[in-house]
């Protein structure tokens, strides 16, 4: 793949010192020997990092394919093959998109290799100059870089696309023939791991640099974790040789060629490496945040969070849209559709985020969450609850709504109905200081100033609240699920914009997607750039001590050490637990099952913990036990019949816990091999499975709604993503010949 290498001054510009570019008037090729341009091209491979998190390219290859993270949008969740397709969006959109290279677009992931290959050339053949020729540490420390950005380009290929082209040259003109046979993903893994091996060994630690700067740039942590992810993943594979052919090759019509495509080698020391290069992390001076909130803190001007000392590797942004292509739009993407003056949020918050749905998720992401009184985590993922709130045009400031009598209040009022019902069960325990111990009126609004105005409560059929109990309630909650006075259950009710909560029409499908659900609220950024603006500065982790900690415990657990691997999942969990002295949202001490176990302090506002969680997040190997009761509560796939397969999956039910989001957890059950498995069992929308799921009364005389069954079309090829139809378009043989029809359809991965 080609590159004019010039190009990528025009790309990235960071935050972090080290990150800095100039932009010069002139440049030749010689301009990259020099200490400037070669510095610069350096500096331009850290795009690499940023690529998952500007725009939507990433969300759409990353989030969407788990069996957690959907996109709320139906072609895309039920997995259609007219989007689901070389020539469809997944393929000649998003896929085409991480190649970097269709229509002459020279931006994305080859174009980034082309770079990093001019600067490992350049160092390695003896041509750099300046401080790159007189200090050898100096030069090894920057070329480590370079094979890191360049690994973790080829890393997001093979989790794509299986078998890819490996290119370690570089080139300054377009080719005369686009002939890119793929290499096997054992001979790219080997390449990866070489690479990482003479990172490790050269690069500085993270306490090296000052600031935030050893977390925004590569650093021995940074090899090190990604050296114990890229042999667990080898050993994830290990036995997936059986569905190759004898010469590496795939058979498309095997029912299993998705496996084959993971397999990437057989070591015997796989696990053993893994294990090894996770210890050295976690001793590198590395620690656990002390509260899971804390890995997301923001306040006005600043960004605590980046300075978090859990953060291993982060992508850097500088806080407004002059970064990468598109600027940082990550977190826009995961905010939920809030505004509706009858909720009291009429307008866009800070607090509450830029409106621009892209990324929702599913049930099964909620319903992770076994323990939500005990695991803080489900309430620091997701905005449960949003408080009546004006905005402003200060940056990161919002102001409390009007008075709940006030003539511009334009909230829900009450009903006589409903509020007989709010004043004779609710009220006698209803402390919120907002509310002062005001009686519902009819007539009168719901909401005012302090009070909560929009609120998500996701429960089960087992568990869902009576129909009165939820409209009067004094905000509008949104429940999973409702029961009638005469014995229907209700999946998903929705209000309409009149002021009925729970208008008879509208009954929310289950396909009409999660426009307003219970949102990821980890990504907000109330210093984006203005408050209807798209674009954030903050960064965003890629590697964090959790995931290296549940590195370590799977690669323990693979080889029979349960009780090593429960140690290091409890390091986890602790952290996780409610604590003393936190609060619990209104709606989880109030109405969320398992509410009933709280003491009565805690189910009183401001809903303080008074009972310490931790030992009750910690598991043992019951937990991964077929038959158990704390089994039984982990909804693993059927398929899990033995302890090890079932500890395989805590492992990802532990990372969907915690790091829902973050753009890992498509990786990890993807390389673990249990994708299809768990997208079939846990995510409706996409599964073909009948039967699994609670059947509601409100199911649509169409079909739609929730009638227990799989909605989707989803195959185990789907596990990777087609090559983009107008890339095999372009490829040439060895003579510069476009390939003929058998030629593009022997390219292209099984399925498509």
């Amino acid at each position: 793949m080609t590159l004019l290498t010039a190009s990528l001054l025009l790309g990235t510009s960071c935050s972090s010192d080290f990150l800095e570019e100039k932009m010069v008037s002139t440049i030749t090729q010689d301009y990259f020997n020099t200490e400037d341009g070669l510095e610069q091209l350096i500096v331009g491979t850290y795009d690499a990092l940023l690529w998952k998190y500007s725009w939507q390219e990433g969300p759409y290859l990353f989030h969407i394919s788990s069996d957690a993270e959907t996109a709320g949008n139906n072609s895309f969740d039920q997995y259609l093959s007219s989007t689901w397709a070389a020539s469809g969006a997944i393929g000649n959109t998003w896929a085409n998109d991480l190649l970097g290279y269709y229509a002459k677009q020279l931006l994305g992931g080859y174009p980034i290799i082309n770079n990093c290959n001019r600067a490992i050339e350049s160092i390695t053949e003896g041509k750099a100059l300046g401080r790159f020729a007189t200090d050898k540490a100096y030069a090894a420390q920057r070329l480590s870089e370079a094979y890191f950005n360049r690994a973790w380009v080829y890393y997001m290929f093979v989790t794509q696309f299986g078998d890819v082209y490996y290119n370690p040259h570089s080139n300054s003109s377009l080719p005369a023939a686009f002939n890119y046979p793929r290499t096997t993903s054992e001979e790219i893994y080997k390449h990866m791991i070489a690479d990482m091996r003479y990172a490790y060994d050269n690069l500085p630690l993270y306490t090296a640099f000052s600031g935030t700067e050893g977390r925004e740039r590569v650093t021995k942590g940074a090899a090190a974790h990604f050296l114990a992810k890229l042999y667990l993943q080898r050993a994830q594979a290990a036995n997936y040789a059986q569905y190759r052919n004898a010469d590496g090759t795939i058979n498309p019509n095997d029912p299993n060629a998705h496996l084959g495509m993971l397999y990437k080698g057989n070591v015997s020391t796989d696990l053993d490496s893994a294990i090894f290069f996770a210890t050295e992390v976690i001793n590198m001076g590395y620690s656990l945040a002390d509260d899971y909130a804390d890995l997301f803190e923001q306040a006005v001007g600043a960004y605590p969070a980046d300075s978090n000392n859990e953060i291993i590797l982060a992508a850097a942004y500088a806080p407004n849209e002059r970064n990468s292509r598109y600027g940082m739009r990550f977190q826009c993407y995961h905010t939920c559709n809030y505004v509706q003056a009858l909720w009291g949020l009429p307008n866009r918050t800070w607090e509450y985020g830029h409106m621009n749905v892209r990324l929702r998720q599913n049930d099964w992401a909620y319903d992770v969450f076994t323990d939500k009184m005990a695991d803080s985590r489900f309430q620091k993922t997701f905005r449960l609850e949003y408080k009546a709130s004006l905005s402003t045009s200060a940056t990161g400031v919002d102001q409390e709504y009007y008075t709940y009598d006030d003539s511009k209040n334009t909230t829900q009022t009450w009903t006589a109905e409903d509020a007989k019902y709010f004043n004779e069960n609710i009220l006698p325990t209803y402390t919120r200081e907002s509310w002062g111990g005001r009686e519902a009126v009819a007539g009168e609004h719901k909401i005012g100033k302090g009070d909560l105005g929009l609120v998500f409560l996701e429960n089960s059929k087992e568990t869902a609240i009576p129909l009165a109990e939820a409209k009067a309630q004094p905000y509008v909650l949104f429940p999973r699920w409702v029961v009638t006075e005469d014995g229907k259950y209700l999946y998903r009710r929705k209000g309409d914009n009149s002021g009925n909560n729970w208008a008879e029409a509208q009954d929310w499908g289950l396909e009409m997607g999660m426009g307003v659900s219970a949102c990821i609220s980890k990504f907000t950024d109330i210093n984006r750039t203005g408050l209807n603006s798209e674009y954030g500065g903050r960064n965003v982790s890629i590697f964090r001590l959790a995931e290296t900690y549940l590195i370590r415990a799977e690669a323990k657990g693979r080889k029979g050490d349960f009780s090593g691997a429960v140690a290091d999942i409890n390091e986890v969990r602790r952290r996780a637990a409610y604590k003393p002295g936190e609060e619990r949202a209104e709606v989880l001490a109030r109405l969320y099952p398992g509410h009933e176990t709280l003491t009565a302090g805690e189910k009183t506002y401001p809903y303080t913990v008074e009972n310490d969680k931790t030992n009750a997040m910690e598991i043992t190997e019951a937990y991964f036990t077929p038959g158990t009761p704390e089994a039984k509560a982990e909804n693993y796939p059927a398929t899990a019949t033995t302890k090890e397969q079932c500890f395989v999956h805590f492992i990802y039910n532990e990372i969907t816990r915690e790091a829902l989001g973050e753009e890992v957890l498509y990786e990890g059950i993807h390389h673990a091999g249990i994708q299809a498995d768990r997208i079939l069992y846990h995510a409706q929308m996409a599964s073909t499975l009948k039967g699994l799921w609670p059947v509601s009364d409100n199911v649509h005389a169409n079909g739609q709604g929730q009638d227990g069954n799989g909605k989707g079309y989803f195959q185990p090829y789907n596990t990777f993503k087609p090559f983009p139809q107008t890339f095999i378009n372009m490829l040439t043989d060895e003579n510069g010949k476009l390939l003929d029809a058998a030629g593009r359809a022997a390219y292209q991965n099984p399925g498509y």
